[in-house]
């Protein structure tokens, strides 16, 4: 059986790449097991997706959080 091999090749993601859910979906994917590159943002990059969302897709603040927390999650 052959090893996987693991990426840690750090790639910063923009809220521009983290607000459309189609292209955030796909990237975060091809960073999850065996992981193409390793996906990092900043406070400062999660402050403006979470703004974006509420300001232009009238997102919930909670939803927002739960989701920012799943991201933490899975991606630190």
């Amino acid at each position: 059986m052959p090893l996987v091999e693991i990426a840690d090749y750090p790639v910063v993601l923009d809220a521009c790449v983290l607000l459309p859910m189609p292209i955030a979906d796909t990237l975060l994917r091809l960073a999850e097991t065996p992981r193409l590159y390793l996906p990092k943002w900043t406070d400062q990059i999660m402050d403006e997706v979470s703004r974006n969302l509420i300001s232009r897709w009238s997102k919930d603040e909670a939803e927002i959080r739960r989701r920012e927390q799943r991201l933490k999650e899975s991606f630190s």
